[in-house]
């Protein structure tokens, strides 16, 4: 078997990003602080799974994707994305059974306040739900409820598909991967933190779907590639755009890449198209529309930031990564060392 190192270069995804990601939030370090204890009082990790969490530095994520909102909720939602997180790196290591069992309690408890369960992770769970209630607006907390619903399934089904080894096509893995990202959940927190509600019939909108989509997917197929390395070091590749287009395309993770970074920017022109095309629901309605397609850019251009800034995908490397765009892919089983 050849030993030999494979290396690939990153598209330049700054250089089609030309959003404004320059101030972060400024509740950074008291509410990044304070949120780590809050995860850490519920014991849900072991020592290993701590030690990744430490890496992912989530609150600097919700510093520079929200970097509009006021102190309380800010605390909210860094709380939210280490909720994400902490379910996200459980089911990692759950088979298909287990990962629909804890992503059923995740959001009957967030559902059902009289619902039970005695697990760690039900207890966190439910300590978030009691702090967002308060504040939450009504329209917000039925997206919210929306599409936690739809990423609890896709996160189970990711799962099973991992037990199987199967890997998606393009066209079904696109839909899934909008879902078990929980990007679509996070968008929900820019209504949040604007203090909006937008109406049902903007979401249905197809062009403000076009809009709202293409972030998402900016947002997805970033991650993807930007955490490839890490993922297959972890033999954790199915849900994953670069071992999609690989397998789809018969490509190298050269070429994986190369196309992400195309798509990138078709993504990018169809957002700026069609949020210049946007129809008009009357001045009140028209201003939040804006704050919140707004905010879409913040969080595209805060993610691509996060994922350079934090150790997460590059390790100590991350800075060699932005500067050159070159990767090295790590060996299997590499993940403890490299992450």
């Amino acid at each position: 078997m050849s030993s030999a190192v494979i290396q690939y270069t990153l598209p330049d995804l700054f250089s089609l990003c030309p959003f404004d990601y320059s101030k972060p939030s400024p509740y950074l370090r008291e509410c990044s602080a304070e949120s780590k204890a809050w995860v850490s009082r519920f014991n849900v990790f072991n020592d290993k799974q701590n030690a990744i969490m430490e890496k992912t530095q989530s609150e600097l994520l919700a510093a520079l994707a929200y970097p509009y909102a006021g102190r309380e909720g800010f605390r909210t939602t860094c709380d939210f994305l280490n909720l994400l997180f902490v379910l996200d790196h459980l089911s990692d290591d759950m088979n298909g059974k287990d990962a629909n069992g804890a992503c059923e309690v995740f959001y009957r408890i967030m559902a059902d306040p009289d619902f039970k369960h005695e697990s760690n992770l039900a207890k966190i769970i439910l300590d978030f739900r009691q702090a967002i209630i308060r504040s939450a607006k009504p329209q917000f907390f039925k997206h919210f409820l929306n599409n936690l619903n739809r990423y609890t399934k896709a996160v189970a089904q990711e799962a099973e598909l991992r037990e199987t080894g199967e890997v998606h096509d393009l066209i079904n893995f696109v839909p899934l991967r909008r879902e078990n990202s929980g990007v679509r959940c996070c968008f929900t927190f820019i209504e949040y933190n604007l203090g909006i509600e937008l109406p049902d019939a903007i979401f249905d909108d197809p062009i403000f779907q076009s809009v709202y989509f293409a972030a998402v997917d900016m947002v997805c197929w970033t991650n993807d590639l930007l955490s490839y390395n890490v993922e297959q070091a972890m033999g954790h590749t199915s849900n994953n755009i670069v071992t999609v287009l690989m397998q789809e395309k018969d490509a190298s993770v050269q070429e994986a890449a190369d196309c992400i970074g195309v798509v990138f920017e078709q993504l990018m022109a169809r957002f700026l198209k069609d949020k210049s095309r946007l129809p008009s629901w009357g001045a009140d309605i028209d201003r939040d529309v804006a704050l919140y397609v707004e905010a879409l850019t913040r969080w595209v251009g805060g993610n691509l930031v996060w994922s350079f800034q934090c150790s997460r995908y590059f390790g100590t490397a991350n800075n060699v990564a932005l500067l050159t765009r070159l990767v090295t892919l790590y060996p299997k089983d590499a993940e403890d060392e490299q992450e």
